[in-house]
């Protein structure tokens, strides 16, 4: 049988924001909502962008997995786009938050100097 990779992984960083985003909102038992939006825009996104959020339930077409103790939905309709991709947590003199890094998307044609 082939093991399904999950829907996302979490930095350990990420890890710790989100746990102390539930705790602060009173919201441990919400799940992580990861929206895909098609964005055009630069290349280095593939021309998406993504949002996260908090939700009580999940929607009847969400596919629902655990990871690393969280729970993460995302719309069936995206699951394989987003199937893979890793959210982590930057800080930068700049600019702060998270960051999902998606393997599906192809980069090699940003010029953008945004990574």
């Amino acid at each position: 049988m082939q093991k399904l990779v999950p829907l996302v992984s979490i930095s350990p960083l990420a890890k710790e924001r989100l746990t102390q985003v539930l705790k602060n909102e009173k919201a441990e038992d919400s799940y992580l909502r990861i929206e895909v939006y098609e964005s055009g825009g630069c290349a280095c996104s593939g021309g998406y962008r993504y949002a996260m959020s908090l939700e009580k339930d999940p929607r009847p077409s969400d596919i629902v997995e655990k990871v690393d103790g969280l729970t993460v939905m995302v719309d069936g309709r995206n699951a394989d786009l987003i199937r893979g991709s890793k959210i982590d947590y930057h800080e930068s003199i700049q600019r702060r938050g998270f960051k999902i890094e998606n393997p599906n998307v192809h980069t090699e044609a940003c010029g953008c100097g945004g990574h």
